[in-house]
């Protein structure tokens, strides 16, 4: 019975560096075709590398890939006349892709995965600090928590609220409070390590996660970024200078609870956030790590 979907045309890629490996992870993606083969004499180009991974066969030899194979087409990206004539001789000229062709397709990729990045970027980014978005620590929140759960290891997650930033916003203006949102990002991208993922959560709020992370070690993370933060008050464009602090609280998950992963997200986010909402109240400028949050208490204040 035909159900009108048509079959996989075979291809074989010829060269396995970076164009190899850009015509690969295009056609891997195209239900057109069957990527059966890609052939390097370096077993360690890119194109080769990736290809194990998807299970694609690798070949060191031009004639024994098509043979093997007996591809419907191939693309030659090497540039190479000696490849060319190669695979001509095994497929015909009309089997081989290649030249000034080759280079129009690797041009069109290249355009549209700079294209599929930068929308990739614009989608995950806060635009005005550049750091993730909500919608973005949302999904690395659930991903986090689900690994910390499967692989018992901990994760901590700092909810952070900047002091007073209502003023700001009152007396010198919605410009200046965005240079403190902007600034405050800074400050926690040049100091947060290399694994942790900071986000605004929104408004005057930012968030992070801190994997493989103990509350010890997330409390004198939060207070190193706190201190930083005190030592570096924000210049604004009029000549007026701001001291900029934060109230922030601490939530961890042990790693080693077996619980569901959205109420384990849910009950993170519900105690870091009454948690920086009783660094408010006692004082501002401080990071809690210690303290039962009731149900009722995520009523905070500016």
């Amino acid at each position: 019975m035909n159900d009108g979907a048509e079959k996989p045309h075979s291809v074989v890629i010829l060269g396995g560096g970076s164009g190899g490996l850009a015509m690969l992870e295009m056609l891997m993606e195209e239900d057109l075709v069957s990527v059966d083969g890609i052939v390097d004499t370096d077993e360690m180009a890119p194109g080769l590398v990736a290809a194990r991974e998807y299970g694609v066969s690798t070949f060191s030899e031009i004639e024994l890939a098509l043979l093997t194979v007996k591809p419907e087409l191939a693309f030659n990206v090497t540039g190479s006349d000696v490849v060319q004539t190669k695979a001509s001789q095994v497929l015909g000229v009309g089997g081989v892709i290649g030249g000034f062709e080759a280079k129009i397709i690797l041009r069109i990729i290249n355009n549209m995965r700079k294209a599929k990045e930068e929308l990739h970027f614009q989608a995950s980014r806060d635009l005005l600090t550049g750091l993730y978005n909500r919608r973005y620590m949302m999904d690395q929140l659930h991903q986090g928590v689900s690994l910390a759960i499967r692989y018992q290891h901990p994760l901590a997650l700092v909810m952070i609220d900047l002091d007073h930033f209502k003023q700001v916003n009152d007396v010198y203006g919605h410009a200046a409070g965005d240079q403190v949102l902007v600034h405050m990002a800074e400050k926690l991208r040049e100091r947060v390590r290399d694994a942790d993922v900071p986000g605004r959560w929104g408004g005057e709020e930012f968030i992070v996660l801190l994997p493989h992370t103990s509350l010890e070690g997330a409390k004198k993370a939060a207070d190193q970024w706190l201190c930083h933060l005190n030592s570096d008050p924000v210049q604004l464009e009029g000549g007026d200078v701001v001291s900029v602090t934060f109230s922030a609280g601490i939530a961890m998950l042990d790693g080693d609870e077996k619980v569901d992963v959205n109420d384990a997200v849910k009950r993170l986010l519900h105690v870091a956030d009454g948690r920086m909402y009783m660094a408010k109240s006692q004082g501002r400028n401080r990071v809690i790590v210690e303290g039962s949050v009731p149900d009722d208490v995520l009523a905070g204040s500016g």
